[in-house]
């Protein structure tokens, strides 16, 4: 049976951790040596193309088997496996876990968002980049590394600001879907349905 782009392009992504720019997925693919790529004289067009078309954050997406980690209109080029980043029967949840507004039916996905690895180093990565290199709560200001030292480096929270139940049947996440938060408040964010934004917990604080 031929290999087809689309399938391999997925076995790609699966070996690289579910999420990759469009060179490191092509080179897996070159490496893995199943796909007859004679036949395709711009590879890295085709698999762009493959990549697009099979995702719905285009226009013209006919699935979604893909998405485009920053989104599309960022145009850089990383993406990841929709299905990759959602594996629900791994989850072990914790006592604080079970007291999840949105109810079981929903909780497991929103943590399988909120912890999967790969996104959040990408999301810390975008927003050190955005402030001279510190991670800091979007809230409340606080900092790990300021208040514990080199124990609290690079450590911070990641809040998924869309609740899942409001999400679309097949719709995936990207990391400007992610807030970065301390514990405190991403506990309190979650403790009242509907959620409570950024603003809100900022005027409690303040009172």
């Amino acid at each position: 049976m031929e290999v087809s782009w689309k399938s391999e392009t997925i076995e790609a992504l699966k070996v690289l951790g579910g999420i990759a720019n469009l060179n490191q997925i092509l080179d897996m693919i070159i490496k893995r040596g199943k796909l007859d790529l004679s036949r395709s004289k711009t590879p890295d067009r085709t698999l762009s193309k493959i990549l697009q078309e099979n995702c719905l954050q285009t226009s013209y997406g006919k699935d979604n088997t893909f998405y485009s980690v920053y989104g599309i209109k960022a145009r850089k080029g990383v993406w990841g496996l929709t299905d990759y980043i959602i594996e629900e029967n791994k989850l072990e949840l914790t006592s604080n876990d079970e007291d999840f507004v949105e109810g079981k039916k929903f909780l497991r996905k929103h943590i399988c968002i909120e912890r999967n690895k790969k996104l959040i180093i990408m999301a810390k990565k975008q927003f050190k980049e955005r402030h001279n290199g510190k991670l800091f709560c979007e809230i409340c200001g606080f900092s790990f590394v300021d208040k514990y030292g080199d124990i609290g480096k690079d450590f911070i929270e990641a809040h998924h600001i869309k609740p899942v139940s409001e999400m679309k049947e097949g719709e995936s996440t990207n990391i400007n879907d992610l807030v970065m938060v301390c514990s405190n408040c991403h506990s309190m964010i979650h403790r009242r349905k509907p959620w409570l934004n950024k603003d809100e917990i900022r005027d409690l604080i303040k009172k």
